[in-house]
């Protein structure tokens, strides 16, 4: 345990990996800090679940209707519609600043109800059918393949079915102009996985090739201890790599949720019909809330940068040097991630949609059904447990290659 810590702590005393995390935590900050211009607005969602509940059905919409009415009345207006029809700036700036708050408050409300009145209408008209016929028009595959794939898009089908049965989609969420699924997942959740892959690639290279580039391996390789130092190094590398990964997402996250208030939705569905920011709204195969899919996003991307880790300790044994290490991991991970860009063959396409570097750069679209192969069902699982595998292999095979190599 000694030797796993002195190992860990060549790491954590290095300039340039505790400078990067810096950096990278510092600009994370700064970019939330920055875009953070309409943070009071999404509070308006903690006032309609804390007065009218999660959920909202034709009964919640019209006591919120008659609520906004005596709102506008005690304004001085007539109706709501009219009042922030005729509102002009002129009379925004003479009102108060009690008034300016209500008159923000009664527009927000209004705005939300007006979405959720016409969500019904819109949702049940989604046709998945044309989906699936896209798919199967674009892509080339063999008669099993196919079968596959309309069995997913059926699966699928009948989830969407399900969420129009059970009322699922009619909770609130924030309003999908302001895309707070994509400034979670598409962005912020992307750029940490990202800044994960870097700094977890430069320290497991950095600890398994310390000895090589001080150039005190055949010191340290023939005592005792010996070749099961790399053993060490290995535990070393991991454990110092939840520990950076803690700080840079920690810090991170916790900036987000200070400034992004989600109190009132972590138990709103993911697949609710107000988080609809793109073509088709977020249909996943399964039933999850906002703090579900969140702790299941988190720990996918944990599980694939401790795979990176695995990966890169492989790399590194063989190319005994930290910068070669760091700049193979990341060629590789980019490759893997523009490839299936040109594939055309939908068996081969498949395949490669088994990817860590689609995960990493998609967690937005975690357990969501849709017109690709890597929107099926149980996808994250499989990959991550065919890369786990693969990894683990190249681990042990690393480690019984190197205790059969010269140390020179």
């Amino acid at each position: 345990m000694r030797l796993t810590w002195l190992e860990m702590k060549k790491a954590m005393l290095s300039p340039v990996i505790m400078v990067l995390l810096l950096l990278m935590l510092a600009f994370n900050i700064f970019s939330i800090i920055s875009n953070s211009h309409y943070k009071e607005e999404l509070k308006v969602v903690n006032d309609i679940v804390a007065t009218y509940g999660p959920t909202f059905d034709d009964d919640v919409l019209a006591t919120m209707e008659g609520d906004l009415e005596k709102q506008v009345r005690q304004l001085g207006g007539s109706d709501t519609v009219t009042y922030l029809e005729t509102m002009t700036y002129e009379q925004y700036e003479q009102a108060t600043v009690d008034e300016k708050q209500q008159i923000d408050e009664v527009s927000l409300k209004f705005t939300y109800l007006q979405n959720a009145k016409a969500l019904e209408e819109r949702y049940e008209a989604i046709n998945l059918s044309k989906e699936k016929e896209a798919l199967f028009e674009y892509y080339s595959m063999p008669a099993w393949l196919e079968n596959k794939m309309i069995v997913e898009f059926d699966g699928w089908q009948s989830r969407y079915e399900e969420i129009v049965e059970t009322n699922e989609y009619k909770q609130w969420f924030f309003l999908s102009d302001y895309r707070m699924h994509s400034e979670l997942f598409r962005s912020l959740m992307k750029n940490l996985a990202v800044e994960g892959v870097l700094l977890v690639i430069l320290l497991t290279a950095f600890i398994t090739n310390y000895e090589f580039e001080h150039r005190t391996q055949l010191v340290v390789y023939t005592t005792k201890k010996g070749r099961k130092l790399l053993i060490n190094k290995g535990v070393a590398s991991l454990l110092v790599s939840f520990i950076v990964l803690a700080l840079l997402f920690g810090g991170t996250l916790a900036t987000y949720f200070s400034v992004y208030d989600y109190s009132a939705v972590w138990q709103t569905s993911i697949s609710s019909g107000f988080n609809w920011e793109y073509r088709l709204p977020y249909i996943t195969w399964w039933d999850l809330s906002v703090g579900q899919y969140f702790g299941l996003a988190l720990s996918i991307l944990i599980a694939i940068l401790v795979i990176v880790g695995l990966l890169t300790f492989t790399i590194s044994v063989y190319v005994k040097n930290s910068y070669y290490t760091w700049i193979i991991g990341v060629l590789f991970l980019l490759a893997m991630f523009i490839a299936p860009a040109y594939f055309s063959n939908g068996v081969v396409l498949w395949l490669s949609s088994f990817n860590i570097s689609l995960l990493i750069m998609n967690p937005h679209q975690y357990f969501n059904g849709g017109t690709t192969f890597m929107m099926t069902q149980y996808h994250e699982v499989w990959t991550l447990l065919i890369w786990l595998f693969i990894a683990s292999i190249g681990m042990f095979w690393v480690i019984r290659y190197f205790n059969r190599r010269d140390v020179v």
